[in-house]
């Protein structure tokens, strides 16, 4: 028995639903239709494809990569079918965009909006480290992301280098010359993204080689939290320069060492780089860089 493209789409269904009842509803096919072809295709491989726990369904550990290469196999069939059909149909599918930071994208995803209207964006926050896996999982299309240098698993284009900012509650006295360095942040109660942010892991290794020990009471998720905490006074927090609007709530400076920076990247599988969608998001983000 050879894979069939009904093989890939039921496991692909299934993967993203995590339950065969939704997966038929989501292929627009019977129940037992879906176990039939998921059966059919777990006999063929070598590697376990799904965890059943009960109604639920979750991939394996082991099959992410596989799981990855099916969804970008569909998507390639999917702008195959588009194209010999309709070809100005090929940019009105769909793609999905995940990012660290979107007060920096949004000048990006405004023009692939107006120039693709009929394209349909998913998209995801989240950090940095998180969203790059998320990618080399293939439950991402491309994302934008903050890293230190770039991803070798990745294809990666850097959009910008960027300063990161430190910022605490309006008037604090650290952040008053404009300028922070960063043994001036020992003794400071700091508020962090979890540990799968680049900036924060950025931050930690600056810290780690000045030989000081940073004080993290309070880890959280979003920006929004961070932003909060930090303007409340329960601490200080950090961002990449352009993350964060300055207001009357906040003060920030600039960590000042020469290590400091960071790159904000476009990043997507390598296998992904002739699809449409990742085409149209390189294309736009080369025609803003251009003078």
């Amino acid at each position: 028995m050879a894979i069939s493209l009904a093989h890939l789409r039921a496991i692909d269904a299934l993967a993203r639903t995590g339950q065969f009842s939704r997966a038929a509803q989501d292929l627009g096919v019977s129940q037992p239709t879906i176990s039939t072809q998921v059966s059919a295709f777990e006999s063929l491989s070598s590697v376990r494809i799904f965890i059943r726990d009960g109604h639920v369904i979750r991939p394996a550990p082991g099959a992410q990569s596989i799981l990855g290469k099916i969804r970008l196999a569909l998507a390639s069939i999917d702008e195959i079918e588009r194209a010999i059909t309709d070809p100005e149909q090929v940019m009105a599918g769909r793609v999905s965009l995940g990012f660290s930071a979107h007060r920096l994208i949004m000048p990006i995803l405004t023009t692939f909006v107006a120039r693709y209207p009929n394209m349909h964006i998913n998209t995801r926050g989240g950090p940095s480290l998180e969203l790059a896996e998320a990618v080399v999982k293939g439950e991402l299309d491309l994302a934008f992301i903050s890293q230190a240098k770039p991803d070798p698993r990745l294809l990666n284009r850097e959009l910008r280098r960027c300063r990161i900012v430190v910022y605490g509650p309006k008037g604090h006295s650290a952040l008053q010359s404009g300028q922070i360095g960063i043994k001036d942040l020992a003794g400071q109660k700091l508020v962090l993204w979890n540990r799968l942010s680049a900036t924060r892991c950025l931050i930690e290794t600056m810290a780690c080689n000045a030989g000081i020990t940073l004080s993290t009471v309070m880890e959280v998720g979003t920006h929004d939290v961070a932003y909060a905490a930090a303007a409340s006074g329960i601490g200080l927090s950090i961002a990449i320069e352009g993350e964060l609007p300055e207001d009357s709530a906040v003060d920030m400076a600039i960590l000042a060492d020469p290590l400091s920076d960071i790159g904000h990247y476009l990043v997507t599988l390598p296998e992904s780089g002739h699809h449409a969608a990742v085409n149209g998001f390189l294309d736009i983000c080369e025609a803003l860089e251009s003078p």
